[in-house]
């Protein structure tokens, strides 16, 4: 049984256990999203912001696991395959907009989390319900399973583009209804301050 494990199978199995950690971070990451939402004390949005140190550790952790036997693998066996740029620039699209987007709200909410008690304030109920947040995780989602899609189809060059081109639409499609909503909020509370 041992004969056949080869240097190569054991990148491949750390592979696929850094892309389930990375969709077991984007799990643990909606359903703290969908508590922080129905948080109605800093108590208990401090409790939920402690997941989020979880996703810290756990995201880069994926990361690692995932890139550094890719490259083994794309440098050993898959050679030129032209799926390959396009994952990793897949990639780096999925980790900018989490550092941007998610990153800097998440670290304000943090703050202002930390030292409050009591009811939640509005203002950290705008910061809680913003539809940004919802965005980028509904894009990133589809991103990574975009992804999976390559790793697992290696269509070509073009065959690449068109999978993440088609899961960012999906991710933005999937958003919109969100960003609506956060729209709408925010004209309801500019008619609500002017009258």
């Amino acid at each position: 049984m041992f004969d056949t494990i080869s240097l190569y199978t054991i990148a491949l199995f750390l592979h696929i256990v850094g892309a389930l950690g990375l969709f077991v971070a984007l799990g643990v990451e909606w359903a703290s999203r969908l508590y922080l939402r129905r948080a109605a004390t800093f108590e208990q949005a401090r409790e939920w912001l402690s997941t989020v140190n979880a996703q810290r550790r756990l995201y880069p952790i994926s990361w690692l696991a995932i890139l550094i036997p890719g490259f083994y693998m794309a440098a050993t066996a898959w050679r030129a395959t032209e799926w390959i740029p396009t994952a990793l620039g897949a990639v780096v699209l999925l980790v900018v907009l989490g550092a941007a987007i998610t990153g800097r709200r998440m670290g304000t909410i943090g703050q202002s989390v930390a030292a409050e008690s009591g009811p939640i304030s509005s203002t950290l109920r705008q910061r809680l319900d913003d539809p940004l947040l919802w965005a980028s995780l509904r894009i990133r989602t589809a991103i990574a399973l975009g992804i999976v899609f390559l790793m697992t189809v290696k269509p070509d060059l073009l065959g690449s583009l068109l999978t993440i081109g088609v899961a960012v639409v999906l991710g933005l499609a999937l958003s919109l209804p969100v960003l609506g909503r956060g729209r709408e909020k925010v004209q309801a509370k500019q008619a609500g301050d002017s009258l």
